[in-house]
């Protein structure tokens, strides 16, 4: 990338129209309230930073009238750098009833702002957090700006590019790039960690160095989809007693209590790409609105997030299920991950909150086996065996591959209780 390119260019090497674009360069010379720079806080708190964009002074066209916006932080005074584009939408025009992420104080002091949805886009992402620009000086108080009418020069002092498969140093810094510092380290394993999500890097492997939560296991052909990533089918548990900020792994053949995760392997060219998906993927939707599933060490999920989250057969209850189960439904064998349910034995509207969260309350079930086995059409003896209701039809059973020779090997003896409860709903 030449000294002369501009960053208009880039925008429109990307099919991106400089005239569709807000340049925002969020900077303050006053110190925040826990963070030194607004680029400490999109480092260390994404989600924080996200926030404090999303919200800004009412009626201005700036923000209004562009849909997408391109934002900067500065590092150092004389640092500015790309953290990425940004789709932006205004939603709603109103007093704020929370405390700036940065400031610490009521956004607006107290009169209304214009609070916008946004959603980081994917053209540029692998610049975010590398590529720089020379701010032009007789614009330096100038911190939000129409694309077209303000040229950006790239920087001549770039980082260098990375390219291929990342490894060990190499990985490290591609994210510290991204805003991930330094946690804790072993010899074989270093934690990284950015805002709410924690990583950590094997140092001594090339293949597969980088370990994330076994939560995103679920998002495996999302990952596959991005063209740089390398994982096994099925994808497999790495357990490590070292990976301090992941759920534990007990297991029969294990002789103490490990933790677990899933590694992977990742090309320079979409590793901001995979760090979106993981930092989006730190919540889902649950009844009672988004929750997370995805927590940090020294602030765990409370009983509240984590009973949500086991309400639609995620978080804790589905990582112990693929633990027990090896990862595969034990009617039909099935390993691939996109398809396999946490099922609950007793129902939730029927358990206590103890049972809610106990695995051995749970199965882990191919999504049509699923089906039938939440609504009694199927059940389980407590050798296994699996009975079929009468009211699916010899054609159906046959559609559905149904085997009246279906067995649940490996049942555990606090799985008779539930099964027993299940039973006695079975519809015959």
């Amino acid at each position: 990338m030449g000294s002369t390119m501009t960053f208009n260019e880039l925008l429109t090497s990307a099919g991106i129209r400089p005239a569709d674009v807000s340049v925002i360069r969020h900077h303050t010379p006053n110190r925040g309230k826990d963070f030194a720079t607004l680029h400490d806080l999109w480092r260390d708190d994404p989600k924080g930073f996200e926030r404090y964009q999303a919200t800004q002074e009412a009626g201005r066209p700036i923000f209004r009238e562009r849909k997408i916006w391109a934002a900067f932080v500065n590092p150092k005074p004389d640092e500015t750098v790309f953290v990425g584009l940004f789709d932006a939408t205004l939603t709603e025009t109103r007093r704020a009833d929370w405390l700036c992420d940065y400031r610490g104080d009521v956004p607006g002091q107290g009169k209304p702002v214009d609070i916008f949805a946004t959603r980081l886009r994917h053209e540029l992402s692998d610049q975010v957090g590398v590529l720089r620009v020379d701010w032009p000086t007789e614009n330096v108080r100038s911190w939000a700006r129409y694309a077209e009418k303000m040229a950006l020069p790239v920087s001549a002092s770039q980082p260098a590019t990375k390219t291929g498969m990342l490894a060990g140093e190499a990985l490290i810094e591609g994210l510290s790039d991204l805003g991930f510092s330094r946690t804790h380290e072993t010899k074989k394993l270093l934690q990284l960690r950015r805002g709410e999500l924690v990583v950590y890097v094997k140092r001594e492997t090339r293949t597969r160095p980088l370990v994330i939560h076994p939560h995103y296991i679920d998002l495996a052909d999302e990952f596959r989809a991005l063209g740089g990533v390398a994982l096994p089918d099925p994808v497999k548990t790495y357990v490590n007693s070292n990976l301090r900020a992941f759920p534990a792994y007990n297991a029969d053949h294990r002789a103490s209590e490990g933790r677990h995760g899933f590694a992977i392997g990742i090309d320079a060219s979409c590793l901001h790409e995979l760090v979106h998906l993981l930092k989006h993927g730190t919540t889902i939707s649950a009844p009672d609105g988004d929750v997370r599933v995805v927590a940090p060490e020294d602030d765990p999920l409370t009983e509240r997030e984590r009973l949500q989250a086991a309400r639609i057969g995620q978080g804790e209850f589905r990582d112990a299920l693929l633990i027990f189960w090896q990862s595969a439904c034990p009617v039909t064998g099935v390993d691939y991950a996109a398809m396999l349910r946490a099922s609950h034995i007793k129902p939730w509207r029927e358990a206590s909150n103890a049972e809610r969260l106990d695995p051995f309350n749970g199965l882990l079930l191919c999504a049509h086996i699923d089906a039938l086995f939440d609504r009694n059409l199927i059940t389980f003896d407590d050798d296994g065996l699996i009975r079929i209701s009468s009211l699916i039809s010899t054609n159906n059973r046959s559609r559905l591959g149904l085997d009246p020779g279906f067995r649940i090997s490996g049942l555990d003896a606090r799985h008779f209780p539930f099964l027993a409860h299940h039973r006695s709903r079975f519809q015959k």
